[in-house]
């Protein structure tokens, strides 16, 4: 079966911008390793030019000139006239868009005598309450819509939880399938050697992921763990979110404990995640964050808030702790406990991973969305 899998992956393998890229190079991996199956990969890149073809170990990847202003606009008009091409000539048995926005729209709008699969990996009309002017403006015009029309026309959408079955519910007209985030292999082998009090916040500092509440609790972790540090991995796109966590260590006088790292590539992730005790993530709005999965993989325990898709993740007192979004006292309480207690933390933390062994291995997400294309392949529906 030839899948040719459209979507943003990553140029550099050593920088993935964002949870869906990171996504589509776990799948990708996982997809290479299965007997019968030939997985292409196009990806529109965001600068013109010509197109530039790599690979990923055995699987081609296209990277193709997009729209580099006005791509809602004018719908996609390149990129339709673009993937319409290597249809032909790929000659594909199923499309798998990575997301229900740009590669969704896309291929629902230009693929009529192939099936297309498409993957939900966030809910933009969740996400769009968290942004603020020109940006919230410009989102809600345009990609609330595009993700309508997706997860309105698409036959088929394959999910990381049921989050967004539970969400869009009879929105959807096709068929939904959880199949989980595919983690790459490297967090599964982490070698554990965690420094007590290290609690770590990985994502990009915006005001969705709500660092500013974790800021605030570390005072009050520190009454129960005096030796509490603070580490930050994660962009900074949204300049003044970040300035404003600046401003509140400083105040906090917490520029001793908490370190704002920027982007870090894989190996040094891998690092932060050997080396913290617990990871943190206080957000708003998630469907399926990346980083508890991997988390998970490498057996740290994870202290998150209970929304969209992350109860879905994390089993609250098996394998981490569920808060409030907004409950910073009990967002201290629970990291003060996990960090407090090294035994009940490394239980945690073996659940979390056995857990993850279970349901986010590249070759197990794989074998389900398998299952889908094969599905698909035949028309079924069931």
């Amino acid at each position: 079966m030839r899948v040719l899998l459209v979507g943003p992956y990553p140029v550099d393998p050593d920088a993935f911008e964002g949870g869906v890229q990171t996504s589509f190079a776990g799948l990708v991996a996982g997809l290479a390793e299965l007997p019968d199956l030939e997985p292409h990969v196009v990806s529109f890149a965001s600068r013109p030019g010509r197109p530039e073809r790599r690979a990923a170990g055995t699987v081609p990847i296209e990277y193709l000139p997009g729209s580099t202003r006005l791509a809602f606009a004018t719908r996609h008009r390149r990129e339709r006239e673009s993937l319409r091409s290597a249809v032909r000539r790929l000659r594909p048995d199923v499309v798998h868009a990575q997301d229900a926005l740009g590669s969704g729209y896309v291929c629902l709008r230009s693929i009529r005598d192939v099936p297309v699969v498409v993957s939900v990996h966030g809910i933009v009309r969740e996400e769009v309450k968290h942004l603020s002017g020109l940006e919230r403006l410009r989102t809600r015009v345009f990609a609330v819509g595009v993700e309508r029309y997706c997860i309105r026309n698409a036959p088929f959408l394959v999910a990381p939880t049921r989050y967004p079955e539970q969400y869009f519910g009879r929105e959807i007209r096709g068929v939904i399938e959880d199949v989980g985030n595919a983690i790459a292999e490297p967090f599964f082998s982490v070698e554990r050697a965690p420094e007590p009090g290290l609690a770590l916040f990985s994502g990009a500092l915006i005001a969705r992921k709500r660092l500013l509440d974790l800021v605030e609790a570390m005072p009050l972790v520190g009454e129960a763990v005096p030796q509490v540090r603070l580490r930050v991995a994660g962009g900074e796109p949204d300049a003044s979110y970040a300035a404003a966590v600046r401003q509140r260590v400083r105040a906090l006088g917490l520029e001793s404990r908490v370190a704002l790292l920027g982007a870090l590539g894989p190996d040094a992730m891998l690092d932060e995640y050997r080396r913290a005790s617990v990871l943190v993530l206080p957000s708003a709005q998630e469907t399926s964050p990346m980083v508890i999965g991997e988390a998970m993989a490498a057996g740290l325990p994870v202290v998150a808030t209970r929304v969209g898709g992350v109860p879905y993740l994390v089993e609250d007192g098996i394998t981490g702790h569920l808060v409030a979004t907004g409950d910073v006292s009990g967002l201290a309480a629970r990291v003060s406990d996990v960090l407090g207690d090294p035994t009940a933390a490394e239980a945690l933390g073996t659940a979390g991973r056995a857990h993850a062994d279970r349901s986010f291995r590249a070759d197990v997400v794989a074998a389900r969305v398998r299952a889908v294309y094969d599905r698909v392949a035949r028309g079924s529906s069931h």
